[in-house]
């Protein structure tokens, strides 16, 4: 426990942020036309004792499956709209 790696050379000290707002569509666009892999999620306001990161995107996420997954309810409104 007392042996660490030193991973600072491996880093990305620049990585690509967003906003917690940014919209699945934007967020899609950036993946495509950047070549990202993932890219970090700040919150939409700093302020103190707010984590400086909500999360992190990576193009899985973005996967029909995976957000269908998180937001069943897009299918049934997907549906929906069959009918007119």
């Amino acid at each position: 426990m007392e042996m660490y790696v030193d991973l600072h050379p491996l880093t990305n000290t620049t990585p690509y942020t967003v906003v917690e707002s940014i919209s699945v569509a934007k967020a899609m666009v950036l993946f495509r036309q950047v070549g990202l892999r993932h890219m970090l999620i700040l919150p939409k306001y700093q302020a103190a004792g707010v984590s400086p990161v909500v999360g992190i995107l990576t193009r899985q996420d973005l996967i029909a499956h995976n957000i269908l997954s998180a937001f069943p309810h897009l299918e049934r409104s997907k549906g929906n709209k069959k009918g007119h």
